[in-house]
């Protein structure tokens, strides 16, 4: 598992990097505003358009399988990318940049539905893998600015040895459930997984979170400004503590481990934005920023685990998918939205207004009734204590790979020094996909 997170960290830093030298070099070519605008769309549009589509891959192709070919195909794209601005074509290469962020869409919700099925510490890796995920949109693209100072050119070329990295460290084989065969209909997955109201929820606020996210960009140059009274260079500290906050995630989810997701939503979210309003200088915004960045992650992992435990189990992939599309979506009408948001309410008045809006979105969305339960492939949800027939025998549906043990009569695991069962009777037996089993009222069932 952790050469899979490590491999994802290194492919989302390469595919990010390339970024800031195509928009300076674009802006210093063009001099023309909308030209910039166009080449800063180009890095998120594929994932509003697509997620929804391609995340369903790794459903219906396997989800370890996806993987491996997106990485693969990044190599090919990004020195694509690289010949490219080497040799001057800079609108050429953006495009080669947008087909590569295109190529990747499946990737995060194929890793992520991958998790839960094959680690053993299936919260922990996806807290690390969201955290991966979300740092390296700030990462890549701060190292890549960094670059510039040896040429455009030289920046994008340095992304290379990492997506080749990315591949190098993936492992050959990776042993993952395989669910019943047939096509995946994208309009038939994306109904049962939507007809699951934890996932609506967690898409809902994962939404508001981004939405957020998008307008406080434009918030921050204007408060910077307008009340701290700083310069851009000000503002340009505040956001690298924002975007850079992401990594301390882990430490924060240490701390919140004991508190319930909704509370910890309003104070690693809620309560940051309220106090960098009302901060009367930057210096003291840099804290509740550090705050809010780690948290926005924080409440991210929440959002993805409800997804990879809620969601149908077939359709986990298509479930990421749907969300990614609407996470970006929401962060890009955030960021459209926030200059005339900015107009009307002033910034401190917009971060008081996302605010409140986040603490009712976040409150609802996170507060969901808990049930222990798995999510079947028509997106109902089956309770713990099976239905007991009239003939006695009690209906089990298993899920993923499951490892079951059948005991005989009267016999107690514990009398046999935690030892499996001789081959034959009893013997454990791997379960893929959906297995029936009936289960007499004699016999006892121990799955792990």
């Amino acid at each position: 598992m952790k050469r899979l997170i490590a491999s994802h960290a290194l492919a989302g830093t390469a595919v990010a990097m390339p970024w800031p030298a195509l928009l300076a070099t674009i802006w210093h070519e063009s001099g023309d505003a909308a030209s910039l605008g166009v080449a800063g769309a180009a890095r998120y549009l594929p994932c509003v358009l697509l997620s929804a589509v391609l995340g369903g891959l790794g459903d219906r192709f396997g989800r370890f399988w996806t993987v491996r070919t997106v990485t693969a195909v990044r190599v090919l794209s990004l020195c694509v990318v690289a010949a490219l601005m080497a040799t001057g074509a800079t609108w050429a290469a953006l495009v080669m940049a947008t087909l590569t962020v295109a190529a990747g869409v499946p990737a995060f919700p194929s890793l992520a539905a991958l998790v839960p099925t094959v680690s053993p510490h299936p919260d922990r890796a996806t807290d690390t893998l969201v955290t991966c995920e979300i740092s390296a949109f700030v990462v890549g693209p701060a190292l890549g600015g960094l670059m510039l100072a040896f040429g455009p050119a030289v920046s994008v070329a340095a992304c290379v040895p990492l997506i080749v990295a990315a591949l190098l460290v993936l492992p050959r084989r990776v042993d993952e459930p395989v669910f019943a065969k047939g096509p995946v209909r994208l309009a038939g997955a994306v109904h049962q997984v939507l007809r699951v109201p934890q996932v609506r929820r967690a898409i809902v606020a994962v939404m508001m979170l981004n939405a957020v996210l998008g307008a406080l960009g434009v918030a921050l140059l204007s408060i910077t400004e307008l009340h701290w009274r700083a310069s851009v260079t000000q503002f340009g500290w505040a956001t690298a503590v924002l975007g850079f906050a992401s990594l301390a995630a882990p430490l924060l989810l240490v701390a919140l481990r004991r508190v319930s997701p909704a509370v910890a939503a309003q104070g690693a979210v809620v309560l940051p934005l309220l106090c960098v309003a009302v901060s009367p200088t930057w210096v003291a915004g840099v804290l509740p920023l550090a705050l809010l960045g780690a948290g926005l992650t924080v409440v991210e992992c929440q959002t993805t685990r409800m997804l990879q435990r809620w969601a149908p189990a077939r359709f986990t992939a298509v479930a990421l998918g749907v969300a990614d599309a609407a996470l970006v979506g929401a962060a890009l009408a955030g960021a459209v939205a926030a200059p005339l948001l900015v107009q009307a309410l002033g910034p401190a008045g917009l971060l008081v207004a996302l605010a409140v809006l986040s603490a009712l979105v976040l409150g609802w969305g996170l507060s969901g009734r808990r049930r222990r339960g798995i999510a079947d492939d028509r997106g109902l949800q089956n309770e713990t204590q099976p239905t007991v027939g009239r003939d006695g025998r009690q209906p089990v549906v298993l899920h993923g790979q499951v490892d079951v043990v059948l005991l005989g009569r009267g016999e107690d695991p514990a009398t046999d020094g935690g030892q499996q069962p001789d081959a034959g009777a009893g013997s454990p037996s791997g379960r893929r996909d959906r297995d029936e089993v009936e289960i007499p009222g004699a016999v006892r069932l121990h799955a792990t």
